[in-house]
């Protein structure tokens, strides 16, 4: 009797052993596995009614997928990195806008839930010993995951969460908490089908290489012709020779977004993703330019961006004393420091003028002809 209660306590051990050896790896593949960083943002397309909901809904769904492996980036980060004004379905409407916002909060994930709509449907039936109505008011809801490294879509689903209270001549009951009931059944079911998609959510997407594009621009007037202005020297004896060469302006300063967020100011270099992308470069006094544009390693990007009427004014009025000169006439100290003022003016309001060459001019000093260079006074 005691060898058959020592082998059993034997077989009892050795089957908590097995136990243990089944359970231990699988809790240390558990610690080991890195948390995935998820940003959440609710869009409301259900009418006013249920704007005040939507941090309600949020921080419902957020409960709930930190059980899903999921560490969840704050909600003020989250709506921080829009810009004010920005829909969050203009926003998300490309891959490549996706993968920038993504960028912008470090996250792996980006889980975009939309409230779809809510409505009630009265049903009545009555005979001669029975009058029952029921309202049956629905909540349909929607998401999808987006992963942050290329900006695609992974998983989603539709969800739809009814409730129906049932009401009759002796027995009516009213509630404010409906809509808060179904908002918790329709987290817990994003929940839920979130944990039914972890094998593709945990897929590892490799990102694409980022490419190089440089960016610079131009000017056209309102009739969208190039604006230029001609080359000017002054001589040491202050004498002016206007060159039949026209230089090129390039704005300064020139603000470039993609897909919605600022990379810098152009001319400049920019790293971006490759494939199509929208680009959008501002400047005061110019209109906006913006294009959908297909950016490939080494891009380069030259664009006349058109005055607006203030800012074309202000150019014309600037630069109206340069059709006044003549050339080869000898100036006044006055006039020399107006066209000095002018190139520096150009300068510090964010103009740069694309001089390439000095001018060689050809003096006679005693018989003798002398090779002297001019240097423009836009150098």
């Amino acid at each position: 009797m005691k060898m058959r209660n020592g082998g059993w306590v034997s077989n009892l051990s050795r089957l908590f052993t097995l136990i243990l050896s089944l359970l231990i790896p699988c809790s240390v593949l558990a610690q080991n596995e890195t948390p995935r960083k998820a940003a959440i943002f609710v869009e409301n397309r259900g009418g006013a009614a249920l704007s005040d909901q939507v941090p309600v809904f949020e921080d419902l769904i957020t409960s709930r997928i930190a059980d899903k492996g999921f560490v969840v980036i704050s909600r003020e980060t989250s709506i921080g990195a829009l810009k004010k004004g920005t829909r969050l379905d203009e926003l998300l409407e490309s891959n490549t806008s996706a993968l920038r916002l993504a960028q912008s909060l470090g996250a792996d994930y980006l889980i975009v839930v939309s409230i779809t709509s809510f409505g009630s449907e009265k049903r009545t039936f009555k005979d001669e010993n029975l009058n029952t109505v029921n309202l049956i008011e629905t909540l349909r809801v929607s998401y999808k995951i987006l992963e942050g490294a290329q900006g695609g879509a992974l998983a989603g689903a539709p969800i739809k969460v009814s409730k129906t209270t049932r009401s009759t001549a002796n027995n009516q009951t009213e509630s404010s908490d409906t809509i808060n009931e179904l908002l918790d059944e329709a987290a817990a079911k994003i929940a839920d089908s979130m944990g039914t998609k972890q094998s593709i959510v945990r897929q590892k997407v490799v990102p694409a290489d980022w490419v190089e594009i440089s960016v610079a621009c131009g000017m056209q007037d309102l009739a969208q012709l190039p604006i230029s202005i001609p080359d000017i020297f002054i001589s040491d004896d202050k004498v002016v020779t206007i060159s039949e060469r026209r230089l090129e302006i390039q704005p300064l300063d020139v603000t470039v977004e993609l897909n919605g967020t600022a990379l810098g100011s152009a001319p400049g270099k920019f790293k971006v993703p490759p494939g199509l992308n929208k680009i959008r470069l501002t400047r005061e006094g110019f209109a906006d330019w913006e294009r959908t544009i297909n950016t490939y390693d080494g891009q380069v990007l030259k664009v006349a961006l058109q005055m607006s009427e203030a800012g074309y004014a202000r150019w014309k009025d600037n630069t109206a004393f340069l059709q006044k000169l003549e050339n080869n006439r000898k100036l006044t100290d006055g006039t020399v420091k107006v066209l000095e003022g002018f190139a520096q003016t150009l300068r510090q309001s964010g103009y740069k003028v694309d001089v390439k060459h000095d001018s060689l001019v050809r003096h006679e000093s005693k018989g003798d002809a002398l090779i002297k260079p001019q240097i423009s006074i836009f150098k």
